[in-house]
């Protein structure tokens, strides 16, 4: 694969599903801890894949010019769960969130985009999924990363008609192990 440093995502809107992840397997992620044969990550068949690929990520983005992204959205979904640790825990990465802001440019927001989202052409994703993607678009987001199977299959459709990339672990992984050792 031939990469540019330009293909390379920046500003990376975390899923909540890549959020939970993050929390639930940060010994693994950050620590190598082992992970247990009865894991629920297990359960998908390329989770081990996109797990091993998301430590990977962790480690170049220790010194990446990524930012995080959450929104408003966002905590909806995580105060829905009821665990007050990944609430805390959220807090915590949207304190680096809110520092990557302060020192960036607001985002140009395609208003071509934001009336696609809320088009019918739209009508397959969820009312989460659809409101985290408007926020990823108004936030000016390159990527939204998801631990999901299925949001990935629209990838193609979503990219050509809003300008954001879709990435599992392993695609965003593609995308920058070519240029990874710029940053290790």
């Amino acid at each position: 694969m031939n990469s540019k440093f330009e293909d390379i995502p920046r500003r990376i809107f975390l899923d909540s599903s890549a959020l939970q992840t993050l929390q639930t397997y940060g010994g693994f992620l950050y620590e190598n801890e082992p992970l247990l044969r009865e894991d629920r990550i297990r359960r998908d068949p390329k989770g081990i894949l996109k797990l091993e690929a998301l430590r990977l990520i962790m480690q170049v983005a220790e010194r990446a010019p990524f930012e995080f992204a959450l929104s408003n959205n966002s905590f909806v979904e995580v105060r829905d769960r009821g665990d007050s640790g990944y609430l805390q825990w959220a807090h915590d990465v949207l304190d680096h969130w809110m520092a990557c802001l302060e020192g960036s440019e607001k985002p140009c927001v395609s208003s071509t985009a934001l009336a696609a989202i809320s088009s019918d052409s739209y009508d397959y994703l969820g009312a989460g999924d659809r409101a985290l993607l408007k926020d990823a678009i108004v936030l000016g987001c390159d990527a939204f990363l998801t631990m999901e199977n299925k949001l990935p299959k629209n990838a193609g459709h979503i990219e050509r008609t809003l300008g954001i990339r879709i990435l599992s672990p392993i695609e965003m992984w593609d995308c920058i192990r070519p240029l990874a050792a710029l940053f290790r």
